[in-house]
């Protein structure tokens, strides 16, 4: 996909339109956490004008591949040029290696037990700008996959959750650019949930999602009063893409 000009940032979504998967169906295959079919491996390579050989073989005939530069405690991006085999390489070389995450180059050393192969070629990619991550709450999963395939489409680094409690754990350990969260998840209101967010960075984009104001099972005044004192944007479902991604974007321009 990246030969072909795909982003890495947008090739789950791009899978789930070409091949009708959902985006989490289509995530779980680029990422190794479910497995391709042969049938689906030649779809891709269809669409590509590639054959399946060209895919799958590991002569990497069109080029390069990315991978990651392993010195040290250093993670440096980059493309490999991999050539054949090699059963016993030079301690002092550099070698590529399959992970489960792709491709590696790394020491000689480091690929004990495992397939090496010979690097003909590495070039080291430039560090580019770090997309802003944001979390996603809603314990309709369907829409919360849409969201997201959504915001990655459009640039943004997106996080599905399905639960409250899922999302207040991932706080203690990971820092979020910007939120979209549903008013009511379950049966409970995650106000708390936005006041704890709230405490934690004052300035950081806050979406709020209900489709309840117009049944009454919540109440316009809450939702006005939480706007007010935690500085949300507002959002009625269903939600409009479009609008969603452009509250998100005003926001962040007015961080």
């Amino acid at each position: 996909m990246e030969r072909h000009e795909i982003p890495k940032y947008r090739q789950s979504a791009w899978l789930a339109g070409a091949m009708g998967l959902s985006y989490a169906q289509a995530h779980r295959r680029m990422n190794g956490a479910a497995a391709w079919t042969l049938e689906e491996l030649e779809k891709v390579a269809e669409l590509f004008g590639e054959s399946l050989a060209d895919v799958v073989a590991l002569g990497h005939a069109h080029g390069s591949v990315t991978g990651i530069l392993r010195l040290g405690s250093a993670r440096v991006a980059c493309d490999l040029w991999i050539g054949d085999e090699i059963e016993t390489p030079a301690i002092d070389t550099l070698v590529a290696i399959r992970t489960s995450s792709g491709w590696a180059a790394v020491s000689a050393v480091e690929a004990i037990d495992k397939p090496a192969y010979a690097v003909e070629r590495l070039r080291t990619r430039p560090e580019t700008s770090r997309r802003k991550v944001v979390a996603v709450l809603d314990d309709d999963r369907d829409l919360t996959d849409s969201i997201c395939a959504h915001l990655q489409y459009g640039g943004y680094e997106a996080r599905p959750f399905y639960a409250t409690s899922n999302l207040e754990a991932s706080l203690a350990s990971q820092r979020y650019d910007g939120f979209v969260i549903d008013w009511i998840v379950g049966e409970a209101s995650t106000l708390d949930l936005i006041a704890a967010v709230r405490a934690q960075d004052d300035r950081c984009p806050i979406v709020a999602l209900t489709a309840q104001v117009i049944s009454g099972a919540v109440q316009e005044s809450d939702i006005a009063d939480a706007v007010a004192r935690f500085n949300l944007v507002f959002s009625e479902k269903p939600v409009r893409m479009a609008i969603l991604s452009a509250s998100l974007a005003r926001a962040f321009a007015a961080k």
